[in-house]
């Protein structure tokens, strides 16, 4: 008699990992069945998991409860020269705001609703901890003499509110001019004409 081996052992992030791939290259309709498929698994494993589709598709495509550039701006700002860390930073979260805008598109298809995606989370919303974060990181620059005297929570929402808006167009006409790199170097030195009277 034969044996049967043991069920293949997957964690929630490769469930997660996986299962974003075929949703954003196959589009909502993509069943658990693929999904499982692909990570070599019954489709009960990831209904035991996450309980159902639906749940799995929020997991999946919608945003991280804490955002994960975060971390680096409540570090910040360091020694180097103001507009070179913005350009950084800038890029980190224009990359963030393309795969956030492309996952909520999937939801949006399937009809999930941004108030079921935030439903049960606790915490400060994505958008407020970035909002914060940058307004704080903006601040510290500025009382360290690095930045014009300027209002800096207007300033985070140019900031926040251009790169994901960028995001957004993009994929809703599903192509962009500019590569994203370079618009978020060309966006900067834009608002640096503003806002660098002070020290680098």
């Amino acid at each position: 008699m034969k044996r049967l081996g043991r069920p293949k052992e997957v964690t929630d992030e490769q469930i997660v990992v996986a299962a974003r791939r075929c949703f954003i290259e196959r589009g909502a309709g993509v069943s658990a069945a693929a999904i499982a498929r692909e990570l070599g698994v019954s489709h009960t494993t990831l209904f035991n998991r996450f309980g159902s589709k639906e749940a799995l598709m929020i997991a999946a495509l919608g945003p991280p409860e804490k955002v994960p550039w975060v971390a680096a701006l409540e570090a910040g700002p360091d020694d180097r020269p103001v507009r070179e860390q913005l350009v950084e930073h800038g890029k980190v979260m224009s990359a963030y705001f393309q795969k956030l805008q492309a996952g909520l598109a999937v939801l949006q298809a399937a009809g999930i609703t941004l108030g079921k995606v935030w439903r049960g989370r606790k915490g400060e919303p994505p958008p407020v901890q970035a909002f914060r974060a940058l307004t704080a990181w903006l601040w510290r620059a500025q009382s360290q003499g690095r930045l014009a005297k300027c209002d800096v929570e207007t300033l985070a929402s140019t900031i926040l509110g251009a790169l994901h808006n960028r995001a957004f167009t993009a994929c809703v006409c599903g192509v962009s001019t500019t590569p994203d790199e370079l618009y978020v170097e060309r966006f900067i030195e834009l608002l640096w004409n503003g806002i660098g009277g002070g020290k680098p």
